[in-house]
């Protein structure tokens, strides 16, 4: 294998590893939206990981009490 294609697998290398960040990033930012919870990435990585609480009705006050009154 040559210099240059040393190089050039290195760079592709490089460039799957950032595209598949940015696709995570995304993911977050997509889910984060839903919520209404604006540009925040990392509620959106909380939220797909299961460390977020959120109703049924995405009541705010039953994501910090930890549990729904029953509205929903």
């Amino acid at each position: 294998m040559t210099r240059e294609e040393k190089i050039k697998k290195r760079q592709q290398r490089a460039y799957e590893r950032k595209a598949k960040r940015i696709a995570k990033d995304k993911s977050y930012l997509h889910t984060s939206n839903l919520f209404d919870r604006g540009y925040s990435f990392s509620w959106g990585r909380r939220y797909q990981h299961g460390s977020v609480f959120v109703c049924e009705m995405r009541y705010g006050d039953c994501e910090l009490r930890g549990y729904c009154n029953g509205d929903c």
